[in-house]
């Protein structure tokens, strides 16, 4: 194999394959993404088609065994995680995983203590963490302008219209996603939460709901069971002694992807909103907010909070592409990259490290809902 290419493989060919791992590839000529494998011949094709990928499995057992693979991205459905990656993690390739990591906390640890045993590199796709926002309120929490964190709200909803009358898919059926609105949408918020405080979670307690118990299955049009949650609302406390609240679901009606976060300190406080991805909500103090373009001064009555401009370190516009960002995925293979010129240990965040924290979050959750009563982490 030429050492200066990297050779992956991509398990699992549906759209976040299509639409988010294979443009991230792409942009990098030391890459080649040489095999791909799913079930649906469709997809197949599609890849093939969209992606010029030359050769495709229906069995990626089939694939990882007959290519010869630097690393491979994981987009299947939950349940499939685990089994993907420990056999990658057995023949030594690396490996970018979609979140939430695993379908268990107890899958997400076995997978994260054999890939530091094995020495893989790992990446899952916390995607939120390149939101130019998201990325200006980490460097103000950075930089204790809010001073002592006392309070964290998040919230990440979906939301169209007839909710009660959509098809069921595997995003329902708890044996194969684990958790529904909670684990899909809130999976992303509870790691921005702790990337942005820089700690864990000590307790959680937490409320949930399938609203729509039943529906008719989408690909065979019969009926079939909900077994996964359409919201979770949970209470947490983080290591630095603030409180929060986090919500996660499916039913916020015609809201689209509604994605907020506050977070309140001794001497200020930052509210964010990814519908305005380039800017930010702020109240701080004048020393550090006299580094920002103001886009609307606050301090009023009526207007308390500040509206400031994301800098352009944090915007990651990505030169030959007018209006395109950066993705997490090109993070990760710049760390690869790097890592192989200068043959320094690899480092990349979040990794599967940051993916069973979260898992062990989820994995708490549903033990205080069922009890009904605070969980202590670790666990």
């Amino acid at each position: 194999m030429n050492p200066n290419i990297i050779r992956v493989g991509i398990v699992g060919l549906g759209g976040i394959a299509r639409h988010y791992h294979l443009p991230s590839y792409r942009r990098y000529k030391e890459v080649q993404v040489v095999a791909g494998a799913d079930i649906s011949e469709q997809a197949q094709r599609a890849a093939q088609q969209e992606y010029a990928i030359s050769r495709v499995y229906t069995d990626y057992q089939e694939m990882l065994d007959r290519e010869e693979l630097d690393l491979i991205s994981i987009c299947t459905s939950n349940d499939m995680h685990y089994p993907v990656a420990m056999a990658a993690i057995e023949r030594g390739i690396d490996i970018y995983c979609e979140k939430p990591l695993a379908l268990t906390f107890s899958e997400a640890k076995e997978m994260y203590e054999a890939a530091r045993r094995a020495g893989i590199k790992t990446g899952v796709n916390f995607s939120h963490r390149r939101t130019p926002a998201s990325r200006l309120a980490k460097e103000i929490l950075d930089s204790g302008a809010l001073g002592d964190i006392h309070y964290v709200s998040a919230l990440y909803a979906a939301g169209g219209t007839d909710y009660r009358h959509r098809p069921g898919t595997w995003r329902n059926v708890r044996e194969r996603a684990g958790f529904g609105g909670l684990g899909d949408m809130g999976s992303h918020v509870l790691d921005m939460m702790m990337w942005w405080l820089g700690c864990g979670v000590e307790a959680v307690t937490a409320a949930m709901t399938t609203i729509v118990p039943d529906r008719l299955d989408r690909d065979s049009g019969q009926p079939m069971r909900v077994t996964t949650e359409d919201q979770g609302m949970l209470l947490l406390r983080y290591a630095n002694s603030a409180l929060g609240y986090l919500y996660g679901g499916y039913v916020f009606t015609g809201r689209g992807y509604d994605q907020r976060a506050e977070v309140y300190g001794s001497d200020g406080g930052l509210m964010y909103d990814q519908q305005r991805p380039y800017e930010l909500l702020v109240h701080l103090p004048e020393t550090y907010l006299r580094h920002y373009h103001v886009l609307r001064a606050g301090g009023t009555r009526d207007t308390p909070y500040t509206r400031i401009l994301v800098p352009e370190r944090h915007l990651g516009i990505i030169p030959e592409e007018p209006g395109s960002r950066r993705t997490v995925l090109m993070d990760f293979i710049d760390a690869y990259l790097e890592s192989r010129r200068s043959g320094k240990p690899f480092q990349f965040s979040p990794g599967f490290y940051e993916g069973l924290a979260t898992q062990e979050i989820l994995e708490a959750s549903r033990r205080g809902e069922l009890a009904r009563c605070w969980i202590s982490l670790p666990l």
